[in-house]
């Protein structure tokens, strides 16, 4: 038995593991403050205010380096995945 979802086949678990896998590792290359910044963020949910009161830095320069840790793993996902053009 396959399920209709495709998120739920082998193939889109095997990979979805994957691309977990390489996320990981690319969170784990980046500089300290990037992963506090982007673990505040998407973790704890808070604002870019509350983060600039934790780490002491002005709330724009929470913005850049939020901004810049995601440039980063963007840069480190497609050098090491596979994105298919035109949505075939």
């Amino acid at each position: 038995y396959i399920s209709d979802a495709e998120e739920s086949w082998p193939s889109s678990l095997a990979e979805r593991a994957e691309l977990e896998r390489l996320l990981a590792s690319a969170i784990d290359k980046m500089p300290v403050i990037e992963k506090t910044v982007l673990s505040l963020y998407y973790h704890e949910e808070l604002t870019l205010r509350e983060i600039s009161k934790i780490v002491h830095l002005h709330e724009s320069r929470i913005s850049q380096l939020k901004s810049q840790a995601i440039l980063r793993l963007r840069a480190y996902l497609e050098k090491r995945w596979p994105v298919r053009k035109g949505g075939a």
